[in-house]
This record gives structure tokens, C-alpha cells and sequence, in this order.
């Protein structure tokens, strides 16, 4: 297939390609700081109150939002979880999230927030196993995961789930995706280090406060 030839090129060629996404070293420097700010993530969770109005779909994307790699270039199937609860890649990296986000998940499902994802991945299926390991499809409602563009993604989210953009809300880490479904009516958050939970209050305020 034309998409695994393109992933296979993109895992190759990683290091050439790297410097018009993301450098290597950030994501060592991600999983570093991840060590160091596990601790704040059970506070946050029970003073945070959530405002109203609320979006009636919340979108996330995946890629650098929610952990910090491209599932189609920075990690190399297959994955597997070990004994240890560890989930790692074919070459023995570990596959971590982003550290304010399992506790944000939960923190949404449980508020009664309707969750969706959306990515743009040239490897679907990679990131779909994933999202099993990590057991993550609960939180999930509606998930469009494929190559193309993000118009696209909204366009089945609102027809499949019959929320309006104008009562969406959605985070994401690359500005083109951010200005181009801000223009169909979508309020975007624009996440430069992965999803935490200054960024969440910020952008559950700001839809509170625009959207009343």
C-alpha cells in the first residue's frame, strides 16, 4: 500500500526530515521533563471546576498533544506492553503520554465531557494499537484517524455526532490545522508542549466565556 510505503520513508528518513517537525532531542527533552512534573496532576484535578457553558464535543488531537512523537516517524512498530505495565517500540523505547494527560482523560470522562480524536497520521493502524495499549478508546466517542485534512475529520465529527462547529472545542499542536478549522467555526487551542491542565482550564474558560 502506497501509505505503508510512505511510513516506512518517513521512519527511515527521520533524521533528515526531522527539522520541519520536531528535532529529535525534543522528544528526549518531553520524556525528561515528564519525570519531573508527574506530582502536580491529583491537585489540579480536584480544584478544577468545570465552567459553563461547556463544549458539546471536545476534539483532541494525538501527536504531540497527547504524547510526544509522530506515531508515523519517531517510533517503530510493533508495540508491546511488558511485564512490567511498559509499553515499547520494536527498538526498546518507551512509550509514554504526555504526564498531565492519562489524569485529564479521566478527569474529562468523568465530568461528562464528549470526547473525540482526530489525527491526521500516515500510520492509522500503529496509532489505533496504541490507543488499545494504553486503553484508551473508553474515553472516546467518535475518532477519525487518517491521512488528510482536518476539514475533513470535522465534517464526519458533525455528522456523525450532530454538534454544530460552533459548539466544538479543539486542541492541537500545529498552527495550519489550528487557522484552518478556526475558520469553519471550530474555537482551537494552540498546544505548544502537549495537553496539560493550564492548558485545559485556558481553553474550557475561554469557550465558556466566548460561547455564552
Amino acid at each position: 500500500m502506497i501509505s505503508d510505503s510512505v511510513v516506512f520513508l518517513l521512519r527511515t528518513f527521520r533524521t533528515f526530515i526531522s527539522p520541519i517537525r520536531r528535532k529529535t532531542s525534543d522528544y528526549q527533552l518531553t520524556q525528561d521533563r515528564s519525570q519531573n512534573t508527574r506530582g502536580s496532576t491529583t491537585d489540579m484535578a480536584s480544584n478544577l471546576d468545570p465552567p459553563t457553558p461547556r463544549p458539546e464535543l471536545l476534539v483532541l488531537d494525538v501527536d504531540w498533544t497527547l504524547w510526544p512523537f509522530h506515531t508515523d516517524m519517531d517510533v517503530s512498530p510493533p508495540f508491546k506492553k511488558d511485564s512490567s505495565g511498559e509499553i515499547r517500540d520494536s527498538r526498546g523505547k518507551t512509550i509514554q503520554p504526555f504526564p498531565d494527560v492519562p489524569r485529564i482523560l479521566d478527569w474529562l470522562k468523568g465530568n461528562g465531557y464528549t470526547l473525540a480524536l482526530a489525527s491526521r497520521t500516515w500510520a492509522p493502524s500503529d496509532m489505533e494499537r496504541l490507543l488499545i495499549l494504553l486503553d484508551w478508546n473508553k474515553y472516546f466517542s467518535y475518532k477519525e484517524i487518517y491521512k488528510g485534512t482536518k476539514t475533513k475529520h470535522f465534517s464526519k465529527f458533525t455528522k456523525n455526532s450532530g454538534v454544530p462547529y460552533s459548539k466544538m472545542l479543539f486542541f492541537d499542536d500545529e498552527e495550519v490545522n489550528i487557522h484552518e478549522i478556526g475558520r469553519i467555526g471550530v474555537m482551537c487551542i494552540f498546544v505548544t508542549n502537549g495537553l496539560n491542565w493550564n492548558l485545559l482550564k485556558e481553553g474550557l474558560e475561554k469557550y465558556a466565556k466566548e460561547r455564552s
